[in-house]
């Protein structure tokens, strides 16, 4: 299977990914948009020599993509060409210090917490 990947024009130019990478960065970038602060990830590019390699972006607050189509590769390619970054955390989480009962007050804290991520992004 053949799908287009993305072109993701920036402030600072434009660059070619997959497609789970275009989802996951703008699923992302609203994450970082309820933010006070900035993060920097990591994602694989395609470059014009039709090579990869790793680029640092910089998602803010004032984060503004466009994105379109570009031509494809299978499916099969593109996963393992252009893996998935880890995106860092944003906003608070709870931790387990210590005592009784901690454990569940952080998971519930952290319950609560990813409601109102979630509700913010949209």
């Amino acid at each position: 299977m053949v799908g287009p990947m993305k072109r993701i024009t920036h402030s600072g130019g434009s660059f070619v990914t997959g497609n789970a990478i275009t989802a996951a960065l703008l699923e992302y970038t609203t994450t970082v948009a309820d933010a006070e602060h900035s993060v920097t990830v990591d994602i694989t590019v395609l470059e014009e020599h039709g090579e990869t390699s790793v680029h640092t972006i910089l998602l803010s607050q004032a984060s503004q993509f466009d994105v379109a189509d570009v031509g494809g590769i299978t499916a099969e390619e593109e996963a393992r060409r252009f893996p998935v970054p880890e995106m860092p955390q944003v906003g608070i989480r709870g931790t387990v210090e210590e005592g009784t009962g901690a454990a569940q007050t952080a998971e519930d804290f952290n319950h609560v917490m990813d409601e109102l991520d979630a509700g913010l992004g949209q």
